[in-house]
């Protein structure tokens, strides 16, 4: 069994950095802005982060809630449900991490996965690529390259296993550049992880957070290829992040 390999090393964990409270809007879409979704993405506290996902349809939206494992800058923990304007929340898959067996294990319905992961730290793309999106202000070398692992759903029918280590992508800075009217550092991303395709993605400078990425492969097949762009942030409380969720789910259209 091949070791596993770290890259950690090349973050450190800044807690001042982390603005509690704040809700980051960003659009997924293929890279020519076809078919848009909105993401919310709350920072509800150092650890934990929840995401709002509306699609197209309108008919449903995702909740995924998140924590981060700052020794091993990766998610740990993720939870997901399907809600609907005309129903009680649906629980969908979960995932949790053993860092100790360098593993994780998915849980959906009656099926438990375990998948053994070659690379930290790891992110999923299906999520995004948001819990890689929060470290990136923790990243030592911001004008450097760092190696990530990847993990993804396995989308094929009958699926052997429901998750699947892809394997690893190099994120290396190629310089600044303003995108959207912000300065921001430019990076490719590619390798084994991302089927050995390569995109862009651009880090404001300000914020440290992702202000827009193109990559052509999906990480959904309801999508041809990836772009996740930022649109806007604001602060909220729980309250009003609960108030918030509440207001858009009954704004969907009921079957």
């Amino acid at each position: 069994m091949p070791e596993v390999t770290f890259s950690t090393d090349q973050f450190t964990y800044r807690p001042k950095l982390i603005e509690a409270g704040t809700v980051y809007r960003y659009t997924k879409s293929n890279i020519d802005g076809s078919c848009p979704a909105r993401i919310f993405i709350y920072v509800r506290d150092n650890d934990y982060l929840e995401v709002l996902k509306f699609e197209e349809h309108g008919m449903d939206a995702a909740l995924v809630k998140a924590h981060m494992d700052w020794k091993t800058f990766s998610a740990d923990q993720l939870e997901s449900w399907v809600l609907t304007p005309n129903g009680e929340p649906r629980p969908q898959a979960s995932l949790s991490s053993s860092f100790e067996d360098q593993t994780f294990t998915i849980s959906w319905q009656d099926r438990n996965d375990i998948i053994r992961v070659g690379h930290y730290p790891v992110h999923i793309y299906n999520f995004d690529f948001i819990s890689l999106n929060y470290i990136l202000r923790h990243w030592k070398d911001p004008e450097g390259e760092v190696t990530i692992g990847i993990l993804q759903p396995n989308f094929d029918p009958n699926p052997e296993t429901m998750m699947k280590y892809e394997g690893t992508v190099l994120i290396k800075y190629v310089g600044n550049e303003a995108r959207d009217g912000q300065p921001c550092r430019k990076y490719m991303i590619g390798g084994e992880g991302l089927r050995n395709h390569n995109g862009v993605m651009w880090v404001n400078r300000d914020k440290s957070i992702n202000q827009d990425s193109e990559i052509p492969i999906p990480d959904n097949p309801d999508w041809e290829s990836f772009k996740f762009k930022f649109i806007s942030c604001k602060h909220m409380d729980s309250q009003q992040w609960t108030a918030f969720i509440d207001d858009e789910i009954h704004k969907l259209k009921t079957k």
